[in-house]
């Protein structure tokens, strides 16, 4: 695998080589299997893995070609290793952040972007594919000089996205799982579609790191929860009191090892959950990276949390889960995968599109029964 951040530093990894496959282009284009490609969605943890089944679908309709992804540095470390992928090419958003807004850096951050850019192009893209869909993604595509530039048909994107592409698909009017709505863009371009055999690659070290880290009580089936959200998703939490008595309703009824996950300013609200416990809960090790705390959910025999990236890291893996939801529209953000329960409640108000909300009641009246019962269904083979 290749993998860039500025300036450019990489290392090149063996081309497939197989039989080609052909795509449709703009009248300007002639009808010719891409060499070298760019998958652009830039963020969030789970829209990137949503975009996962495209890379397969990618892969296997080009199996010669270069296929390299931008990706902002947050989400990176989900696609680290993955077979289906020569090259990384990372967004520094965080840093370029701090950059712009610090005086002393700001000519060097701005001249950065540039070589960034500049090198972009130079890469020779004969196809980008913009998934993400808004501004900031445009511009890369447009940035990257490719002839064929695809993305979403103006009403399906936002921003003004659709003025950097040269190639817009429409979508049908029903609401789409986002994962199909990603492989819409490859069908309205003839490909045929990959649902199946997605995944993301966990490292020998990291699963290393997880089997020496990992301490569990019990002898049970190994659930693991995540009870948090990023900061942004905060309104999508299940309160802590219910977690707490959930891991205690595995335990009396499944002897279950009941482990809890956590990410960045996550570690003391996941403390409080496991103090409130009356049974043993443990602590997971942290996952410094993506890989690892994937690496941790493959081993589980139940995952369970809110609609959070780590839900759709599970999802992608195919590990039976319960996925807990409030506001969003499970349709569209939920899991993917046959062996996967969701558990919301059917309000007015709910599914809805906020993004702050001073009465969660989608979310906070979900008893810990209920999520207990669909945890059953799914240990007991039943759901």
């Amino acid at each position: 695998m290749l993998r860039i951040i500025l300036p450019f530093v990489s290392r090149e990894a063996p081309l497939r080589s197989d039989r080609d496959h052909k795509v449709s282009a703009p009248r300007s284009e002639a009808s010719t299997t891409p060499r070298k490609l760019l998958i652009v969605r830039l963020s969030a943890v789970g829209d990137v893995v949503h975009v996962l089944p495209s890379l397969k679908t990618l892969r296997e309709n080009y199996p010669s070609a270069h296929i390299a992804w931008l990706v902002e540095d947050k989400a990176e470390g989900i696609l680290r290793g993955h077979p289906d992928l020569d090259e990384i090419i990372v967004f520094p958003k965080k840093r370029w952040i701090a950059g712009v807004k610090n005086p002393f850096t700001f000519l060097q951050t701005v001249a950065e972007f540039f070589a960034f850019a500049t090198n972009l192009r130079r890469q020779g893209f004969e196809m980008a594919l913009d998934f993400h869909g808004n501004l900031k993604s445009g511009i890369m595509t447009f940035l990257t000089g490719a002839p064929l530039r695809v993305g979403f048909a103006r009403g399906h994107c936002k921003e003004g996205n659709f003025l950097f592409t040269n190639r817009w698909i429409d979508l049908p009017p029903r609401s789409l799982h986002r994962i199909e709505r990603n492989l819409s863009l490859l069908e309205g371009l003839g490909l045929r579609p990959i649902r199946e055999g997605a995944t993301i690659a966990v490292s020998r070290e990291d699963e290393e790191y997880t089997a020496s880290n990992l301490k569990v009580s019990g002898k049970g089936p190994l659930i693991v929860i995540h009870p948090g959200t990023s900061n942004y998703g905060a309104y999508k939490r299940w309160p802590a009191t219910s977690y707490a008595q959930l891991g205690d309703r595995l335990v009396e009824e499944f002897n279950a090892r009941v482990v809890f996950t956590w990410g960045p300013a996550e570690l003391e609200r996941t403390k409080e959950i496991i103090s409130a416990m009356r049974h043993p809960g443990d602590l997971a090790p942290e996952a410094e990276t993506l890989g690892k705390l994937a690496s941790l959910i493959r081993r589980a025999d139940l995952f369970i949390s809110g609609d959070t990236g780590p839900m759709n890291i599970a999802s992608i893996l195919g590990v039976p889960q319960v996925a807990i939801f409030g506001p969003k529209d499970p349709a569209i953000y939920g899991p993917y995968h046959k062996r996967a329960s969701v558990v919301r409640k059917e309000l007015d108000c709910s599914p809805c599109t906020k993004k702050t909300c001073d009465n969660p009641i989608c979310i906070t009246s979900i008893t810990p029964e209920e999520v207990f019962e669909a945890a059953k269904g799914i240990l007991s083979g039943k759901a």
